[in-house]
């Protein structure tokens, strides 16, 4: 994370996923660290993150176990979390798996036990949440959705598990797109961990890490990054992208114009209202087909035009932009407006 340039780019906390306590908690209800896996125990793991500037993510289950069958928090929150408190953890991973309980009361109640476990701690940590619509119906979401639930999250899924195709990209991006007005400062649509690098082209890569920028999805690397090409260091460390998904006035992108072909989205312009400087916005241009395609945006007056992918270069004033945009790709444009507050589309 550090020799790679990715803690200095943002990427602040090594998340371990399920599988790293022993199948069974010690007598006094403890869970315990594999000793096989962490050796020295996970406070000195903790520490010896911490000494590179990098911080502790965890994994628990809000049911009785984890999808691998470990323990899951239900119950112990407050012991477990006592636990990461003293491991300066930064990061929780509260999925969902094993149910033992089937009404969305029971559900809520359990990550509800978590959030208010980690609030007591008076540390920032954050809480991350997989409401799996799949097994029971949630309040004010629709069928096949996960739901939004900003009183209870920091992030939670929007959708099923993502994988590196590029269809699964398309998918979260749909299902994300119906919750933006859910998004805010604290609490996010999380379209899951990035796929960047693992398998599909890097133009593809690209388009995926724009719409998680433009979305204000939470960045979370999926990838092996000990061993990554160039083309995909520099996709998850591009400082330009990362600013429009961390700007801090919080907005969630949504869709402006798009176009469909035989009943099927082809094309889409996203637009994303960002705080410095006032009036600016993000703007994507993603070209959902296979096909190369011209695109464009006009705008209401004249706006200076930043190419994200082109290390922000200045493609002048402008009062719009046409891209050709290969197929299954996306273009990334920051626009700075001439005069201060100006709507740009």
């Amino acid at each position: 994370m550090v020799t790679s340039g990715m803690l200095a780019a943002g990427y602040k906390s090594l998340n371990i996923d399920d599988c790293w306590p022993l199948k069974a908690r010690a007598a006094n209800g403890d869970i315990v660290p594999d000793p096989q896996k962490f050796p020295q125990g996970m406070k000195a793991f903790s520490n010896g993150l911490g000494k590179i500037g990098v911080g502790l993510g965890i994994y628990t289950a809000h049911g009785n176990k984890t999808c691998q069958a470990y323990p899951g928090s239900l119950g112990h929150e407050a012991q477990d979390v006592q636990l990461y408190e003293e491991w300066n953890v930064v990061f929780v991973k509260n999925d969902w798996c094993w149910r033992g309980y089937d009404n969305v009361t029971a559900h809520l109640n359990a990550f509800n036990a978590m959030r208010d476990a980690l609030n007591a701690t008076g540390k920032p940590i954050v809480h991350s949440i997989h409401w799996n619509y799949k097994d029971v119906h949630g309040p004010g979401c629709t069928e096949g959705e996960d739901c939004p639930l900003p009183g209870t999250a920091n992030m939670w899924r929007v959708g099923g598990d993502i994988g590196p195709q590029w269809d699964s990209v398309l998918r979260l991006v749909d299902t994300s797109q119906e919750n933006a007005a859910a998004a805010g400062p604290g609490a996010w649509n999380d379209m899951d961990m990035l796929e960047v690098g693992n398998g599909m082209t890097d133009e593809q890569d690209r388009a995926h890490f724009t719409m998680w920028c433009i979305l204000a999805s939470p960045l979370v690397a999926g990838n092996d990054v000990t061993n990554m090409t160039a083309a995909t260091a520099a996709t998850l460390t591009n400082k330009h992208a990362i600013a429009v998904n961390q700007d801090p006035l919080g907005v969630q992108g949504t869709v402006l114009t798009e176009t469909s072909v035989h009943g099927a989205v082809a094309t889409q312009v996203w637009g994303k209202k960002l705080a410095d400087p006032p009036g600016s916005l993000a703007i994507a241009l993603l070209n959902r087909a296979k096909a190369p395609c011209n695109m464009s945006l006009a705008f209401n007056g004249s706006y200076t035009v930043l190419d994200l992918w082109d290390d922000a270069n200045s493609l002048g004033n402008m009062t719009s932009i046409t891209r050709n945009v290969p197929g299954t790709a996306a273009a990334f444009f920051k626009l700075v407006p001439s005069a201060p507050h100006r709507t740009a589309v």
